[in-house]
């Protein structure tokens, strides 16, 4: 592994992601879980679709910042985007998957 401080953050490699299984509920996440609900109605889900997809839990993908901190995105996308530190906004290589 490279320098650890010389990364402005840094995705593991495949099969040594580390995640966080996170269920959104209209009780205990309620902004979210709308928020949500309503990008899968309008990807072409039915709204009891988006229900029954959220009893599933979504697995959020840790990510570092060396100095500034821990944050996680969705790992899923990590497959097909170009992600960019919050703290930062300088984009992360993410040399797993070319896009």
């Amino acid at each position: 592994m490279s320098d650890i401080k010389s990364q402005p953050a840094s995705i593991n490699p495949v099969g040594h992601e580390e995640v966080l299984d996170v269920y959104l509920t209209k009780e205990k996440t309620p902004v979210a879980y709308a928020i949500k609900c309503a990008e899968l109605v309008n990807q072409g889900m039915t709204q009891k679709e988006a229900e029954e997809f959220l009893l599933q839990p979504i697995q959020l993908e840790f990510i570092y910042s060396y100095e500034y901190g821990l944050w996680a995105i969705e790992s899923e996308p990590l497959e097909s985007i170009d992600p960019f530190c919050p703290y930062t906004g300088q984009e992360i290589e993410n040399t797993d998957f070319n896009h």
